[in-house]
């Protein structure tokens, strides 16, 4: 068995000086480096699952908008293929000529 010791710690002496300047020390370098990384991890793991869901939202819009224009249009799916074709062509001709060279 240990005796316990006879010294109790007050917190006056150097170690607990050169503890509290290493704590100090580590917490202010965590906070410069782990802090913005941790900043632009969220970011980059937000982004693409806003991404991965923002392209299914867009499949299923045109799934949906073709089978709208295919019920409302008579004739065969063909007629709704080619609406939606000239209507998605019409927009990629205006956004292309807005691009910034």
């Amino acid at each position: 068995m240990t005796s316990p010791p006879k010294e109790k710690s007050t917190g006056d002496g150097l170690s607990s000086q050169a503890t509290s300047v290493v704590v100090n020390v580590v917490k202010s370098v965590r906070g410069k480096t782990t802090g913005p990384l941790l900043l632009v991890a969220r970011f980059v793991v937000y982004s693409v699952a806003i991404l991965i869901a923002a392209a299914a939202a867009l499949v299923l819009f045109v799934i949906a908008a073709v089978k709208i224009v295919n019920q409302l249009l008579p004739g065969d799916v063909w007629a709704a293929y080619l609406l939606l074709g000239a209507v998605f062509a019409l927009m990629g001709t205006f956004l292309w000529s807005k691009r910034v060279a």
